[in-house]
């Protein structure tokens, strides 16, 4: 260009060439967002007719575009429970004051935006909420019965795949599910089996991730999925994204529809004050960054933490949850912490559902279980039974 010469708007609307979101960014997919608040999502065009073809001719309406990620999640070992199935973190936490006292989580959906969830295995068959607009059965009829835009999305969406297929073949969504909501009726905590910490709460199936990683813009499109078929908590076992400007605003979109985003820290043993992954770093206002402890209490070294964007821990080392195929096996990592934040919080909407969501977040944050030595925003650990005092329950 001369000196003289006016810049090129739809070359500035356009991620940078070289950005690469620490070698994470799809450059031949896009992400764009609209001053109106639409959001577009452009996959296998290069950059220049991109730029002619999309940019050009609606420059003046584009708020921001940035190149799609490829989104990871951390490596897991399944470890066979050596000590049965004891269900330590639901003991840590005292679920059982909640159970006691009736309160299981029932009329809350969580939503999992995972790898998707064995929707047949014995414990959790009963907890999906099922889209009853769809077709009313469990047989796929190649219709978009409630209008919604997707095709048999009884159970849950594949948006992965774009399909109805919600199969989990890597076993981590389904494992979350069960620390939610795995089905049982007991009022104390036991053994030999998983005890879901909101046993009376539904899970929306989201597959966004698979055996080959996942995508930013179907986690974005998983958000969506999510916000319309009515969650009110969504629980996040993933992360490790970077300079995501889409991300952050359609967390803060969900927030906006008062949906509770409950997000995994992360398990590089990293402070996120000083090397931020997102959405963990984000610290927006209905959300909540959860860490790991180990069964003796205290905070598992893999664990990130940070003593303003990690809000609180919970059980995370080789806890015992549902597995494709009707199985049982212990995971370890800030995944695994997650579902438990995700399930207390269902339990305290169901029980005082007139409560918003940010004080409910303040609640379990005011009566998390301290510790000096915990690195995070409450100085604590997870505390239902605590939690319920707290809102007066």
């Amino acid at each position: 260009l001369s000196a003289c010469a006016e810049p090129d708007p739809a070359e500035y609307k356009l991620p940078a060439k070289t950005e690469t979101c620490g070698g994470a960014a799809l450059t031949s997919r896009y992400i764009v967002h609209f001053q109106t608040g639409k959001w577009a999502y452009i996959e296998n065009s290069d950059r220049e007719n991109f730029k002619e073809n999309f940019v050009r001719p609606q420059v003046d309406n584009i708020d921001f575009i940035e190149y799609d990620q490829k989104i990871f999640l951390e490596a897991v070992t399944p470890v066979a429970p050596s000590r049965g199935i004891d269900n330590w973190g639901i003991s840590a936490i005292d679920a059982p004051a909640a159970w006691q006292k009736s309160f299981r989580g029932e009329g809350v959906s969580v939503a999992v935006i995972d790898s998707g969830v064995d929707i047949t295995h014995p414990q959790l068959a009963s907890q999906i909420d099922f889209n009853f607009g769809e077709s009313g059965d469990k047989q796929n009829n190649g219709l978009d019965d409630d209008g919604n835009g997707l095709i048999d999305d009884y159970a849950g969406y594949n948006f992965l795949d774009n399909s109805p297929d919600i199969t989990d073949d890597i076993q981590h969504g389904t494992h979350v599910a069960g620390v939610i909501a795995a089905a049982h009726n007991d009022s104390v905590h036991k053994t030999g089996y998983t005890q879901g910490v909101a046993p009376s709460a539904k899970i929306i199936p989201i597959k966004f991730i698979g055996e080959n990683g996942g995508s930013l813009s179907s986690a974005l499109k998983g958000i969506d999925y999510a916000i319309q078929r009515g969650a009110k908590v969504i629980n996040a076992s993933w992360g490790g994204t970077g300079c995501s400007q889409s991300l952050r605003q359609k967390v803060s979109e969900a927030s906006a529809q008062n949906v509770l985003f409950v997000v995994a820290a992360g398990n590089s043993g990293n402070n996120l004050d000083l090397s931020p992954e997102y959405p963990a770093a984000f610290n927006l206002p209905l959300q909540i960054t959860v860490g790991a402890i180990r069964s003796s209490f205290n905070m598992d070294s893999y664990s990130n933490y940070s003593r303003s964007l990690v809000h609180i821990f919970a059980p995370g080392s080789l806890i015992v949850s549902t597995v494709p195929g009707g199985g049982y096996v212990g995971l370890s990592g800030t995944s695994m912490a997650t579902p438990f934040v995700a399930g207390a919080s269902a339990i305290l909407l169901s029980a005082k559902h007139e409560m918003s969501l940010s004080s409910i977040r303040q609640a379990l944050f005011n009566s998390a279980k301290t510790d000096s030595n915990y690195l995070n925003l409450s100085r604590g650990r997870l505390h239902l039974g605590q939690a319920l005092d707290a809102i007066g329950l």
